[in-house]
């Protein structure tokens, strides 16, 4: 019984947790001090590097992810104003709710994420990073 409490406890914080582009700054920025070498081998060599000007390098890693979403159907509902005569001759109007199934098609999301870390006498002086798919979970 209690390791069941205990994985529904998991469940639901890791349901709470929250995906952000503010997430990935707050993990970005504990980089910074970083040695070159953690870098190195925690994601690998960099795709491109820069010289800069103060003798430092710019090191980028573009990352794309690819989520695809099944097909589904959903219920969509729409008002109908309908006007007819009744039976006196008399002109009536009715609104009536109509609900009726949607295909929603599979979907294939693409997200990229290009991280950019300035490298400075064997360590991470700066990050900066751009793209939607720039997201982690808060830091708390």
């Amino acid at each position: 019984m209690i390791r069941r409490l205990a994985v529904l406890a998991a469940a639901l914080a890791s349901l709470s947790a929250c995906v952000t582009e503010e997430g990935y700054r707050q993990r970005m920025s504990l980089l910074v001090g970083s040695s070159s070498d953690d870098v190195l081998l925690k994601w690998g060599p960099p795709q491109s590097t820069a010289p800069m000007s103060n003798g430092g390098e710019l090191w980028s890693y573009t990352k794309t992810t690819v989520d695809e979403r099944a097909g589904y159907w959903r219920d969509e509902t729409r008002q109908v104003k309908r006007t007819f005569r009744d039976k006196e001759g008399n002109e009536k109007t009715e609104i009536i709710e109509e609900t009726y199934p949607v295909w929603m098609p599979p979907q294939m999301l693409r997200s990229t994420c290009t991280t950019r870390f300035v490298m400075g006498r064997g360590q991470v002086q700066d990050v900066s990073f751009d793209g939607s798919g720039c997201v982690a979970e808060e830091l708390q």
